[in-house]
């Protein structure tokens, strides 16, 4: 089975459309997927990577032309942008190492839930109140609580951020795959690299509309 390591930060857009087209792809594909957090202002600042103001509003408009064709809801960014992940992080963090099972499908709920606050309710999930606001209903108070306490909730974040750092990378999603019986990964960049991972797994690739017509996704 080929294997995949998908590198995000919540306070990411295109991590968050990045991970809505990898979860469809993990299923048509039949690959494991590894979602690591990390600290995205740190990799860029490490690459000089920053922003143009001509790019900056060409970026939006691109997500509102993906969230219009997908359906994926986006209707911004939160009015406080950017802002600190590392509460939401160190949760995602807990309950992937706590809940691991069915593929880590608890840490994939919450990630949804945490980018439908930030990207579609435009609020920033900065605050562990704000955190479990986020996640009322699927995640109880004092787990988020406790995930903000644990040591190996923050250094695996830091040390996710030093690996990127060493391998030069410089944005999200950062997406490392690894064909079947492979220890050499692959590097892609960006949200819109899965044609490429397609071709390179030699799997299918589908238009996004077709992609996104299923929504039991």
């Amino acid at each position: 089975m080929a294997e995949i390591v998908f590198y995000f930060d919540c306070a990411s857009a295109f991590s968050y459309i990045g991970f809505e087209f990898m979860e469809r792809y993990r299923e048509i594909w039949n690959v494991k997927v590894d979602y690591r957090p990390f600290y995205l202002d740190k990799v860029m600042a490490q690459a000089k990577n920053s922003f143009s103001p001509n790019k900056l509003p060409y970026l939006f408009t691109d997500l509102r032309r993906t969230s219009d064709i997908t359906k994926i809801p986006f209707k911004g960014t939160p009015l406080k942008y950017p802002y600190d992940p590392t509460a939401a992080l160190r949760t995602l963090q807990y309950l992937k190492t706590r809940h691991p099972e069915n593929d880590n499908l608890l840490m994939r709920q919450a990630m949804r839930l945490l980018w439908r606050m930030e990207y579609v309710e435009c609020t920033a999930p900065e605050s562990v109140d704000d955190v479990k606001k986020a996640l009322e209903g699927l995640i109880a108070p004092e787990t988020i609580d406790k995930a903000q306490t644990v040591a190996d909730t923050l250094e695996p974040v830091v040390q996710n951020t030093s690996v990127l750092q060493k391998m030069r990378a410089f944005g999200a999603p950062t997406i490392l795959v690894y064909k079947k019986g492979s220890t050499k990964p692959q590097m892609f960049f960006g949200s819109d690299r899965f044609e490429h991972i397609a071709i390179h797994l030699g799997e299918q690739f589908l238009p996004m509309k077709q992609l996104f017509a299923n929504s039991k996704i």
